[in-house]
């Protein structure tokens, strides 16, 4: 499920999408074209931020939808999309969302929408689930694909409400659907998101969204975690790509999720910012069955990918990262070629985080080799924490604290224990891994050119 800078809902490959504005009193809104529009990831509690919410203003006050996905008990395997809508504003709104025509691919696709007594279908497949049904439902043969319509595109039709379904031989099918949402209310819909599933189970209960934070918290708890880089907001982004490539869909149907086919240097450099984060596993799942043989050359391709898609962000590991952070979305990602969030350029983010944070050169790593000059760092002062950063050599943690003036540096290097790990070393390094054998070297040059170890774990106060 992919959500655009105006709140449009698209799920995949499916030939439509979800739009939605409201109207207050006599005033019509749509979020796309209202000045108020702004958007920002949000979560419940002290949960992680998993939900995206964009905010129009209406009477004096907000009105926000709130997108997020979860799986709900009994409605089979596939995730399920949440799109709340809440009015915080001091007077009715009504709401209507819009099944158009038209997804990331192609302006048409929709050849057929119905609504029955659960919800609406799109193309003979469940899109929508709702518990309140809709004040008013106008079926549409001919939709526009987006707010206003392309130039030359035909006047929509509304059909009878009596009609409950409607055919587009162009591919341009819609519905406008419309709740009145009270001051102080909300409206909540469902949307399915296993492709290619006509009749999904209607699910029995669905999970809040501090429980899905608390569930992805829990999740990425033994992967990476970073501390004092950029105020929190490298932190915050890291979080976000680690979950959003945890979720990406690269299953046999992949092609039809909001993510698409990944290409096979796409799918190596997601699957090296894994084995960065920590994630092994889900590294081996995600590369290719040739890549997986040769982890050299699929970090070589993951190297080539990841310079290519990053070369608009400047040079060095830490000036990408800081460019990319400076314009990343409100949901903590960066648009591709085709629009959508682009999980290809938060696989490259975390490689540009990781070479700020070490460098590694024939299986010696260098501890913020890419972090800058040593003045800056000193100059800075700022207390630095990194755990469980995948590296050539294994798992590396350390910490940075300030006394007088000199780095003190903890560190921990914890070697690969399985295949699956030592393949994942492979996988980050490529040639720069050495002899894996022989004891790791870690010096911290930005700091202090004369200290070196080849301890696994251990402290120093590291003087120039």
């Amino acid at each position: 499920m992919a959500v655009d800078g105006a709140g449009r809902i698209v799920t995949g490959r499916s030939g439509w999408s979800l739009d939605w504005e409201i109207l207050a009193g006599e005033n019509r809104c749509v979020p796309g074209a209202a000045a108020s529009l702004r958007q920002r990831a949000v979560g419940a509690e002290e949960a992680a931020p998993v939900a995206l919410e964009t905010l129009v203003r209406a009477d004096g006050g907000d009105v926000s939808q709130l997108v997020y996905a979860a799986r709900g008990a009994g409605a089979g395997p596939g995730a399920l999309g949440v799109l709340a809508v809440r009015n915080r504003s001091s007077a009715p709104v009504a709401v209507t969302l819009t099944v158009r025509p038209g997804d990331f691919w192609r302006p048409d696709g929709l050849w057929s929408v119905e609504i029955d007594g659960a919800g609406a279908l799109a193309n003979g497949a469940r899109a929508l689930w709702w518990q309140r049904p809709p004040a008013g439902a106008r079926l549409l043969a001919e939709a526009p694909a987006a707010p206003g319509g392309p130039a030359g595109s035909a006047p929509a039709v509304a059909r009878p409400e009596a009609c409950q379904r409607v055919r587009s031989r162009q591919g341009r099918a819609g519905a406008a659907l419309t709740w009145l949402v009270t001051a102080g209310g909300a409206l909540e819909v469902l949307l399915p998101l296993a492709p290619g599933e006509a009749a999904p189970p209607v699910p029995e209960m669905l999970p809040t969204l501090a429980q899905v934070g608390r569930g992805w918290d829990r999740h990425t708890a033994a992967g990476l975690q970073i501390a004092g880089l950029a105020d929190g907001r490298i932190e915050r982004l890291v979080g976000a790509a680690i979950r959003r490539l945890l979720a990406l869909d690269v299953g046999p149907d992949a092609g039809e999720g909001p993510d698409g086919r990944l290409p096979p240097a796409a799918r190596a450099l997601v699957a090296a910012a894994l084995a960065v984060a920590g994630c092994a596993p889900r590294a081996a799942e995600v590369v290719s069955v040739r890549a997986a043989r040769n982890p050299a050359g699929a970090a070589r391709l993951a190297r080539q990918e990841a310079a290519r898609i990053t070369a608009p962000f400047g040079g060095g590991a830490a000036g990408v990262a800081g460019a990319m952070a400076t314009v990343a979305g409100p949901g903590g990602g960066w648009a591709g070629e085709r629009g959508g969030d682009d999980a290809a350029l938060r696989a490259a983010f975390l490689l540009a985080v990781r070479d700020t944070l070490v460098t590694e050169q024939g299986g010696c790593l260098d501890l913020l080799g890419g972090a800058g000059a040593a003045g800056d760092l000193a100059g800075s002062r700022q207390p630095i924490e990194v755990h469980r950063l995948g590296t050539g050599r294994g798992l590396l943690s350390f910490g940075l604290r300030w006394h007088d003036g000199t780095p003190a540096l903890l560190w921990e290097l914890a070697p690969p224990r399985t295949r699956l790990e030592s393949w994942a070393c492979a996988l980050i390094a490529g040639g720069e891994r050495g002899d894996a054998a022989a004891p790791a070297q870690l010096r911290a040059g930005a700091l202090s050119e004369s200290w070196s170890t080849d301890r696994a774990a251990g402290e120093a106060l590291l003087r120039p």
